[in-house]
């Protein structure tokens, strides 16, 4: 069973937390880094795109076979499965492409932004599609998901099918949902309980506790209940043993991104976009989540980009929630760049987000996977991420790339 408290909110303020902003029914990103810069019409990229987007996405060709698909399902497995395992891991991050991440923190299980199915779009032949296979054939031979955490409510992130394949699964019928403000109804919609749906807003922060199925909270006093929730930090009951270890508790915290949403084109930034930190007293994990960091124009130079805001909410959440062992950050689309720049990052954002933030270790995703986003070349990603590194004498292994269905684990007796 999953208890979940929310805590107390932040104060609010424009330099520091800043609050989510709205201007009538619709969000925005409240920073001056976000603001687009002037642009001219490119013809011949519209129509590299568009002819594109009509003939690859119709026949839908697996891409990037370089790009390694190869799903460590017996170390996923054994987290959830053996107890002396798990004890000694802090946590272990499963990239699943795209920005599909499987993270095992706590005897908890938490699936992030799983585009898992064929494509990201409202029309089932045609759009973006996922080019790369996902690595296994049923969400049964995965350990039971405690959590979906969705980021915005993009096709590449948010996918009824992939969402209708996980509560299909007898083993995940209570899994619970959290996701950012505004989205709740659509989740109501496909029929998934009210109660296993969570909203968020920048800064929220829950506590969240497993408790044994056999505790029935309906039935203790507010007391009782504080009571037991103290008494619990030193049990935690799995499907195969109880031990003595804190390892049934974490805290998620929703947190600003530079983005937008909209899934129709009549919804436009009706609802909220997110990033995500989970964090316990031994360990902390940031998912940026899908992002800009600073708006540039087309052809800009090296040197002129500097000249342009940065995004400061990534300090911020350096400062207040870092350093971070893990985080998972976006690199691309980057093309054209007046367009994309508001809302993606480029490596050289990539590398900066991770500096700004404080992590130890880091990530990419949003690359090698999802066809016809942009014009970008789907293998686009990882060599320029190095180029980068490179530049700021940060070395590759600091923030490094890995395969679809690679399990990265930071054991607790590691430094």
């Amino acid at each position: 069973m999953i208890y979940l408290k929310k805590l107390p909110e932040k104060e609010k303020s424009p330099e520091k937390c800043c609050p989510s902003v709205k201007e009538g029914n619709r969000y925005i990103n409240p920073w001056p880094s976000a603001v687009p810069k002037a642009k001219k019409f490119n013809y011949n990229l519209w129509n590299k795109r568009m002819y594109d987007y009509f003939t690859s996405s119709i026949v839908a060709r697996e891409k990037n076979q370089n790009l390694k698909v190869d799903l460590d399902l017996p170390t996923i497995t054994k987290y959830y499965e053996d107890i002396n395992y798990n004890n000694n891991i802090k946590i272990q991050v499963t990239w699943l492409g795209h920005s599909a991440f499987l993270v095992q923190i706590n005897s908890f299980t938490l699936l992030f932004d799983p585009f898992l199915s064929r494509r990201a779009s409202p029309i089932n032949f045609i759009g973006p599609y996922r080019c790369r296979d996902r690595g296994f054939e049923s969400f049964s031979e995965l350990p039971p998901v405690d959590f979906i955490v969705l980021s915005h409510n993009h096709y590449d992130h948010l996918d009824k099918a992939t969402i209708k394949e996980i509560f299909s699964v007898e083993k995940n019928k209570k899994t619970h949902i959290f996701c950012p403000l505004e989205l709740k109804s659509w989740f109501l919609g496909l029929g998934i309980p009210e109660n296993q749906v969570t909203e968020c807003d920048w800064w929220d922060e829950y506590e969240i506790t497993k408790l044994p199925e056999s505790f029935d909270i309906s039935n203790e006093t507010q007391t009782q209940l504080n009571e037991t929730l103290t008494s619990n930090n030193n049990t935690t009951t799995t499907t195969t043993t109880t031990t003595n270890n804190n390892n049934n508790k974490i805290n998620i915290i929703a947190v600003p991104a530079q983005h937008f949403s909209g899934r129709t084109g009549l919804d436009y930034n009706t609802t909220l976009w997110v990033g995500w930190v989970i964090k316990n007293p031994e360990t902390s994990c940031y998912f940026v989540g899908d992002t800009g960091y600073r708006a540039i124009p087309d052809n800009c130079t090296e040197e002129e980009r500097e000249k342009y805001p940065y995004c400061p909410i990534f300090k911020t959440i350096g400062e207040l929630y870092g350093p971070f062992d893990i985080a998972t950050i976006p690199i691309g689309p980057v093309t054209p760049a007046n367009r994309m720049s508001i809302n993606h990052t480029s490596a050289n954002d990539a590398v900066n987000i991770h500096i700004d933030c404080k992590s130890k270790h880091s990530i990419p995703m949003h690359w090698g996977t999802a066809e016809n986003l942009s014009i970008d070349s789907i293998e686009s990603g990882p060599a320029e991420l190095h180029e980068e590194l490179k530049k700021k004498n940060i070395p590759l292994e600091e923030f490094q790339e890995v395969f679809i269905g690679q399990v990265y684990k930071i054991e607790k007796h590691a430094s």
